[in-house]
């Protein structure tokens, strides 16, 4: 990050960009912690990763309020506005990526049915995928690498193929036996919040790939 003029403006733009690092570790952990829950079809300890939602969206209104504040005082240029433009997406997207992890922790804290084991252990392997994804992400923001970004941005063809082999595992298994309906209804809930967070990753490493180029990411 280059030197500027005003010694307070780098503290700002420093900030925002802290901020972001233990906003996406603290999402990276709430995923973690939903997909063991899955995985140990741990009522208790999903009920305990909800109430740390909080804590992500206060720093979703600090950003947000930071970048604005910026935008506003500074008329910041090139890379800067870049990156506080792109600050607001990414702080966005880690919120709604928080949120998803949130809703596979409820599906789990809610659940009275069996769920099924076969397909709950697919969709524990497309969640250890996806953490996969987010770390690169993560990591290529830290980093400033656009090669890191683009690698997480190609992997997310790997969580949507895996989550329509497990779309359509559990409809035969619901035909197949409709005492399954209520616990298969949960998992396909669930596989749903993973294959999103990998959508939202996907968006970071776009907002990744804007800030280090200064060109927008062609989808194909």
């Amino acid at each position: 990050m280059s030197e500027h003029i005003v010694k307070s403006y780098d503290e700002q733009l420093e900030l925002i960009n802290s901020n972001l690092i233990i906003m996406g570790g603290l999402v990276e952990s709430q995923i973690k912690n939903s997909i063991k829950a899955l995985e140990d079809k741990d009522t208790s300890f999903a009920e305990e990763i909800i109430s740390d939602d909080n804590k992500i969206d206060e720093l979703e209104k600090d950003i947000n309020e930071l970048a604005y504040k910026i935008i506003a005082m500074r008329q910041p240029l090139a890379n800067d506005l870049r990156t506080v433009i792109s600050a607001l997406s990414i702080a966005n997207d880690l919120e709604r990526m928080g949120d998803h992890a949130t809703n596979i922790a409820k599906r789990v804290a809610d659940v009275k049915v069996n769920l099924p084991d076969a397909p709950t252990l697919e969709i524990v392997r497309m969640g250890e995928d996806a953490q996969k994804m987010i770390k690169d992400v993560l990591d290529a923001f830290v980093q400033r690498s656009d090669k890191l970004a683009m690698n997480a941005w190609h992997y997310d063809v790997n969580i949507d193929d895996t989550y329509i082999g497990i779309y359509r595992d559990l409809l035969k298994i619901m035909s197949d036996d409709p005492d399954s309906v209520a616990g298969c209804s949960h998992l396909l809930s669930i596989a749903k919040n993973i294959e999103r967070l990998g959508d939202y990753a996907q968006n970071i490493a776009e907002d990744i790939h804007f800030i280090i180029t200064g060109s927008a990411l062609e989808k194909k």
